[in-house]
């Protein structure tokens, strides 16, 4: 039941974003440059971009990305929120 309701929230959450065609182009570019890549080269590029976004973001933009990281996990699995887990865990540390 919680993971329902969790879903329902984040559901609600995203009713506001806008997807432009821009964003949908960014998307698919980000897929296909990280497509053929092993989870640890992942991980380390997701560790170079926390620090990009540390440096150039404001302490409560930052903070919303994390936030936002938060509400998408009733939408995974198991597994998925292991290493949503895994990540959180070194990006907080740094």
């Amino acid at each position: 039941m919680d993971k329902d309701r969790d879903i329902k929230k984040s559901l609600e959450d995203f009713k506001d974003i806008d997807l432009k065609e821009e964003h949908l182009e960014i998307i698919g570019d980000l897929a296909e440059a990280y497509s053929g890549k092993s989870e640890d080269d992942i991980f380390v590029e997701i560790i170079k971009l926390n620090e990009e976004m540390k440096s150039e973001m404001d302490p409560e933009e930052y903070k919303a990305v994390f936030e936002k990281l938060e509400r998408i996990r009733p939408f995974l699995d198991d597994e998925q929120q292991k290493k949503l887990d895994r990540i959180l865990k070194v990006l907080k540390r740094e």
